[in-house]
C-alpha cells in the first residue's frame, strides 16, 4: 500500500521528467507554489534600510504589530489609546492612516525628499514603485518611508 508521502513523490517526479528544459524556478515554483505579487515587497527588503527597521516594515505592512489595542484585548495592557496622541485606540488604521501626528511625519519626508505624492502610507509606497525616478532615488525614498515607518511605530 503506498502511503500519500509516496504518491506525491512519483507525481513530482513525474512532472520533472516531463519537463523540456531543466528550470530551477520552475522547480521551485511546483515546491512552493505561485504566490501572488505584493507592492511592499522593494521597501522591507530595500538594502538600504536598516535590518530592526525592515523587520517592523514587514510586520506594518501585514498588520501584525502588537499595538496597544491588540495587547489590552489579551490583558497585557490597561489602556489601549495611541500614546503620542492620546486621542483613539493605537491600532494599525489609526497609527498609520489617521493619526495626524503620523500624518505630520509622512508629510515631513515627503517635503524633505522633495515628493508631491498625497495619500497613505500604501498609496505612497505604491507611487514611488511606480514613478519615473532612478533606481537608486526610489531606493531612497523607499527607505526613508520605511525609516518613517519605524519612527512612528
Amino acid at each position: 500500500m503506498c502511503h500519500q508521502g509516496e504518491i506525491e513523490t512519483v507525481l513530482f517526479v513525474a512532472e520533472l521528467e516531463s519537463m523540456n528544459r531543466y528550470s530551477v524556478k520552475q522547480v521551485y515554483e511546483k515546491l512552493a507554489g505561485v504566490k501572488p505579487r505584493v507592492h511592499w515587497d522593494r521597501m522591507v527588503w530595500n538594502r538600504l534600510i536598516t535590518p530592526k527597521h525592515r523587520f517592523i516594515c514587514w510586520l506594518a505592512v501585514q498588520c501584525r504589530l502588537q499595538t496597544t489595542t491588540k495587547l489590552a484585548r489579551i490583558g497585557i495592557s490597561q489602556s489601549s489609546l495611541y500614546m503620542i496622541c492620546g486621542l483613539e485606540n493605537e491600532d494599525h488604521q489609526h497609527l498609520f492612516f489617521q493619526c495626524h501626528c503620523s500624518c505630520q511625519i509622512i508629510q515631513a519626508v515627503q517635503n524633505w525628499l522633495g515628493l508631491l505624492m498625497n495619500g497613505n502610507l500604501n498609496q505612497l509606497v505604491r507611487k514611488t514603485g511606480q514613478c519615473r525616478a532612478s533606481k537608486f532615488r526610489k531606493q531612497v525614498i523607499l527607505a526613508a518611508i520605511g525609516t518613517a515607518v519605524y519612527l512612528i511605530w
